[in-house]
């Protein structure tokens, strides 16, 4: 026996049909949210009721909130078994979410995701929006996901006390998940059918603010970076005016070294507080990154003068074509060794 927990806002007949299907064909306690349904859903809400445990949201509080509600619920229950969550609307099959619910039976401390192929026959908008996520989830957590936007998921109740320490309200609630999880615990995947029914009309996903909530933490390393990049810059370009009267050579060292050393101790800031979330001492992270500072100093200010030097770039721009160079060597260095985030889990096909 497992739990299936079902997140409802606003529901259709679909979520009827779903429920006998289930409660007919599998072995399991069906949990769903009526996250403030009104209108005519407030009596699919009333017959949904003969299928399955309903709990009640006076108002809609998101997708997020309501997959808490349920988590909690089953958490008081205090029995260890599978929970695994679906949607309201019918697409995905029952058969699926039986399969990703004995996969995560057979693998404990594992999110298990039911994963679409996403061909040419799906609508452009989910194509395209789980093709940018695959990329940026990719970038920021070194973890490659077929399907980061699907809502069936499986894991075992001893996992709930994590789930309940995500945040967000709304649907950017399932992209934490998926970011946190790669920190934690491996991520396995399980193939399921490609249903969408009305070329998904019936979502409630809104795709400008759902989507820049979603995306939300996954930029946040760009930023980080882009603003410690204008501090290096801005101060670089401050004291190469403060300095006009020292010769070239010096005039680029001076003013690269205090450039250089305004932008670490800021990009050090970012990057431990808002990107990594790094609770390592300040003493070994700073050490590390510091010795990073220091090395990538000595490449910056000998780039820099070589490329002006040699190749006789200007001053400003040089600065620029250097920065470029050096921050994917960076990058890497930090999310690898210095604020390492998570032990080198891949994901696998369950």
């Amino acid at each position: 026996m497992y739990y299936v927990v079902i997140p409802a806002y606003q529901p259709d007949e679909k979520l009827i049909q779903l429920l006998i299907v289930m409660k007919n064909r599998l072995n399991c306690q069906i949990i769903v949210v009526d996250d403030g349904s009104t209108g005519p859903s407030k009596d699919i809400i009333q017959d949904a009721k003969a299928y399955a445990t309903v709990l009640h949201h006076e108002q809609n509080k998101g997708k997020g909130q309501a997959l808490r509600t349920a988590f909690r619920y089953i958490e008081e229950l205090n029995n260890s078994a599978v929970v695994v969550t679906t949607d309201a609307d019918g697409q995905h099959a029952v058969i699926d979410i039986d399969r990703v619910a004995r996969a995560a039976m057979n693998l404990p401390n594992q999110l298990i995701l039911g994963v679409r192929q996403f061909t040419t026959d799906i609508p452009f908008r989910s194509r395209f929006g789980n093709k940018l996520t695959r990329l940026l989830f990719k970038v920021q957590t070194g973890v490659a996901v077929s399907d980061t936007q699907t809502g069936l998921r499986g894991f075992q109740t001893d996992m709930i006390p994590f789930m309940l320490s995500i945040e967000g309200d709304r649907y950017e609630y399932e992209m934490n998940m998926l970011t946190m999880a790669s920190k934690r615990y491996k991520i396995a995947e399980v193939p399921i059918q490609t249903i969408y029914i009305d070329d998904n009309a019936s979502s409630h996903f809104r795709p400008i603010q759902d989507g820049l909530m979603i995306y939300k933490n996954l930029f946040k390393f760009a930023l980080a970076s882009f603003g410690g990049f204008l501090v290096d810059y801005g101060v670089y370009a401050i004291m190469l005016a403060i300095l006009s009267p020292v010769p070239t050579a010096v005039r680029l060292i001076l003013a690269n070294t205090i450039a250089r050393i305004s932008s670490a101790i800021c990009n050090f800031s970012l990057n431990k507080k808002l990107v990594f979330r790094n609770q390592d001492s300040l003493q070994t992270t700073g050490a590390a990154y510091f010795t990073l500072a220091l090395a990538l100093f000595g490449c910056d200010t000998a780039l820099l003068y070589i490329f002006h030097q040699l190749l006789g770039m200007n001053l400003y721009l040089v600065k620029i074509v250097v920065g470029i160079l050096l921050f994917f060597a960076s990058w890497i260095v930090q999310k690898k060794v210095i604020f390492k985030e998570r032990s080198s889990f891949s994901h696998e096909m369950a």
